[in-house]
């Protein structure tokens, strides 16, 4: 985690993807609550499932599983394609940006400064891989971009993918460019069941 679970509770946008906190970690829910009833968060779901912490979110969108790379960077384009990106971040924190663009295009996403085509066409190659439709993606990004700092929380529903650790990096890649990282209720935060689940970060 990059931020700690009581931190949460300055979030101002709650995006969990391949968790049930409810079940799995019922007092760190308590936090995401907070976060949604005192700061007024929207708080998403994107998990495939019908679980406990879907029925609490405003907003639950269910993907395909192990699509979630293509879902971000769907909504890595969106950003992108509306100006939203945190252009201090980009260019002062982070390297390589034109690979993530190269990335995108893998997709069908095309180059989002050069081109102003239909955004809901853009997407139409992510959609049909995710399931997710253009509407809810550009959804997720306008929540996520409108509602800073947002935070990403995710558990082995993120990592347990023989391609987990790209799935971890395009979290990672989502919130470098809309700038949450190194902020206060921003982050990008994995939920872990124990010391040394997932890696000796928590030690």
């Amino acid at each position: 985690m990059t931020n700690s679970m009581n931190d949460i509770r300055n979030s101002k946008c709650v995006m969990v993807i391949g968790e049930n906190v409810c079940t799995s970690h019922p007092i760190a829910m308590q936090h995401i609550l907070t976060a949604k009833e005192v700061n007024k968060a929207p708080f998403i779901v994107v998990d495939p499932r019908q679980s406990q912490t879907a029925a609490l979110a405003d907003y639950h969108v269910r993907l395909r599983t192990g699509t979630d790379i293509p879902l971000i960077y769907g909504m890595i384009h969106v950003i992108l394609r509306n100006n939203w990106e945190d252009k201090k971040m980009v260019s002062e924190r982070t390297y390589a940006f034109d690979d993530l663009l190269a990335e995108l295009a893998k997709y069908g996403l095309p180059d989002a400064k050069k081109t102003k085509t239909d955004l809901k066409a853009d997407l139409k190659e992510v959609s049909d891989i995710s399931g997710v439709s253009p509407d809810d993606i550009i959804k997720l990004a306008t929540l996520m971009a409108k509602n800073r700092p947002s935070t990403i929380i995710w558990a082995m529903g993120g990592t347990q993918h023989n391609h987990g650790t790209g799935v971890v990096r395009s979290y990672c890649l989502l919130q470098l460019v809309l700038g949450n990282m190194g902020v206060p209720g921003g982050g990008t935060n994995v939920f872990r069941g124990h010391d040394n689940v997932q890696g000796a970060t928590d030690l």
